[in-house]
């Protein structure tokens, strides 16, 4: 029985080609629905559980603002700017202090946002 990644539904090929170009590039990622409240994750990769500590089962679900990810030194212009990238549908560069979980005295990334148009 093949393993199931996260939510995605079995029959989404935008996602699952959206999901393999990026996990073969060994790049750490999220997919959020901007269509439900928060914008909920709906998937995350191996390397993004594995950059910030937590589980997917604790990942699932979160808004994709990755606020359970935020720490001492995260700056509110750094939250605005990736709210607004994330509500613009604009690609953006934001320097913003994430931190692990289990290292919550220790800055983790700078994130990039590319919000996707999907299928409807």
């Amino acid at each position: 029985m093949p393993v199931r990644r996260g939510h995605v539904a079995p029959q989404n090929t935008f996602l699952d080609t959206i999901i393999r170009k990026f996990d073969s590039q060994s790049r750490k990622f999220i997919i959020a629905n901007a269509r439900v409240e928060n914008c909920a994750i709906i998937f995350c990769n191996d390397g993004f559980c594995a950059m910030c500590g937590y589980s997917r089962a604790e990942i699932m679900q979160k808004p994709c603002t990755c606020n359970f990810l935020y720490g001492p030194h995260t700056k509110r212009l750094a939250i605005a700017q990736m709210a607004q990238a994330l509500l613009g549908s604009e690609e953006r560069k934001v320097e913003i202090n994430l931190y692990r979980k289990d290292a919550p005295s220790s800055p983790l990334l700078i994130a990039h946002f590319r919000p996707l148009i999907g299928q409807e």
